[in-house]
């Protein structure tokens, strides 16, 4: 999942009512007294009126867009990068942001979005109403930024070749694709070099 898959996901959620330890699953009385037997004051007496609708807790809502559950202390844990909150304007979409015991999804323009308490459900706000600390690369994202050139798109490709893996260059423009050359040449162990506009390849 890329940081604007992530991103398009948290929007769709927009209103998912909040509890804590659920992760984007129907809630029933069972597991209400569950999660409140577990967790106590977490889970607010009045979240037993949201049994029947889907719910979600702050970690829940990346755990539920990626399949793979972790709690806000485990991103954390598990980040690539860890950054100050101050430094938010080099963060790519879909970067999270994190306080202890709290985690959400940084959209861009200063804003986030997150499952942000019982009060408030999953929500877009200003980071500068926000308590976060940090903000994280997710091991679990994918924040390749594709390079735009003109009206060309270059990203990088696996090519397998018998069976063999090359990561190469690949140029989307105007639908359709190419690779490039030398990218070619390396991964069939030739020299390349130019005559003009002819690419002559020769075994290395």
């Amino acid at each position: 999942m890329t940081g604007e898959e992530l991103v398009a996901f948290a929007k769709s959620k927009l209103g998912v009512p909040y509890v804590y330890g659920m992760k984007g699953e129907v809630m029933t009385l069972a597991k209400y007294n569950q999660l409140k037997a577990l967790y106590g004051a977490l889970v607010w007496n009045s979240d037993k009126n949201k049994v029947g609708k889907v719910c979600c807790d702050c970690s829940g809502l990346i755990s539920w867009a990626t399949g793979i559950v972790r709690n806000s202390q485990g991103y954390h844990d598990t980040a690539l990068e860890i950054h100050p909150i101050s430094t938010i304007s080099k963060a790519p979409i879909g970067a999270a942001v994190w306080q202890k015991g709290h985690i959400g999804i940084y959209i861009g323009n200063g804003e986030y979005i997150a499952e942000d308490g019982s009060a408030y459900g999953c929500r877009k706000n200003k980071l500068s109403k926000a308590s976060f600390t940090h903000w994280l690369i997710l091991k679990d994202i994918d924040y390749t930024v594709k390079e735009e050139v003109d009206d060309e798109m270059v990203e990088q490709a696996k090519l397998i070749i018998d069976g063999r893996e090359f990561i190469v260059d690949r140029i989307l423009k105007d639908g359709t694709n190419y690779i490039k050359i030398r990218d070619i040449a390396d991964v069939l162990g030739y020299e390349v070099t130019s005559k003009g506009s002819i690419a002559v390849l020769t075994k290395q």
